[in-house]
């Protein structure tokens, strides 16, 4: 790899990580309201989870995850092998769990989270109206704990309506966010991605070596950074949001796209404050590649 970044000391790793943290990261993810969205098959057309995240991707301030990519990734890779496991990581990481029952493993996560104290005031259930009155054990277990524990938390829809649907869930969401627990202090692997394209597109090309030291310092869990970049490094491949080339790390268009999505937060004039501060950042890190001078961040 020549005349790369892989040759970034670590302590110039912990200053350049707290600089992404704090200056790009932070700003955008407090703005935003972290949604988990769970429910069935998202490529099922037919299905209200899909219809929901359709209805939600129009607006920047929703900062919408979905589970599959990072918990298989995650529990294929980890020794880690249920959902109850992730508790804490989902507490600290979003400002609402959103499910919406309608398959087998959306039935699952349902009970699985309901039945976790400090999950339950974090969940939206949005559920299908014809289902309101039924004497089910979902209605009278999961979802009357979820209904006792968070008011704004259970939603019934008409399937052929979810517009209406949606103008209930962003209602719900803009009332939780006022209340939002989430930590932006630390970054937790839910969010690494959106962690690590901004670190890609300031360093690229970058090795992976740089990227993990980043890692350790932004989620402060230096035995687990390698693991945590690797799983985040292979969701983003595969989103094809990065590439591998032979000098390190770099983003595609669409890597590019999602970042600066991301990082869009209320007004013109932040935005264009904030782009002002990564250009700065970005310019400190090519003085500290090519001219070898000190970082002031």
């Amino acid at each position: 790899m020549t005349n790369s970044y892989q040759d970034i000391s670590k302590s110039d790793c912990i200053h350049i990580s707290n600089k992404i943290r704090d200056d790009i990261y932070k700003p955008a993810y407090t703005f935003k309201t972290t949604v988990f969205l769970c429910g069935a098959d998202i490529n099922q057309k037919d299905k209200i989870r899909y219809k929901i995240a359709e209805a939600l991707k129009w607006a920047f301030w929703y900062d919408i995850i979905y589970p599959e990519a990072i918990f298989d990734e995650l529990l294929y890779s980890s020794k880690t092998k249920d959902l109850l496991s992730l508790e804490g990581l989902l507490a600290e990481s979003v400002d609402a769990l959103v499910i919406i029952p309608e398959s087998p493993g959306s039935f699952t996560e349902l009970g699985a989270f309901a039945n976790v104290e400090k999950l339950r005031k974090k969940l939206i259930c949005v559920v299908d109206e014809k289902y309101k009155k039924d004497k089910s054990f979902i209605n009278q277990g999961p979802l009357k704990l979820v209904k006792k524990a968070n008011p704004f938390g259970l939603i019934f829809i008409d399937p052929n309506d979810v517009s209406a649907g949606a103008a209930k869930l962003i209602s719900s969401l803009s009332k939780m966010k006022k209340f939002s627990t989430k930590r932006g202090d630390k970054i937790s692997l839910l969010q690494l991605e959106n962690f690590l394209l901004p670190s890609i597109y300031l360093l690229e090309p970058v090795s992976k070596s740089t990227l993990v030291n980043l890692v350790a310092s932004a989620t402060e869990d230096e035995l687990n950074s390698f693991q945590m970049t690797t799983t985040a490094l292979t969701i983003l491949l595969k989103k094809k949001q990065i590439q591998l080339t032979t000098e390190g790390y770099t983003l595609t268009i669409l890597g590019l796209e999602n970042f600066f999505a991301f990082q869009k937060t209320q007004t013109r004039i932040k935005r264009q404050d904030e782009k002002i501060e990564i250009d700065n950042i970005r310019l400190e890190i090519l003085n500290l590649k090519n001219r070898k001078k000190k970082l002031k961040v």
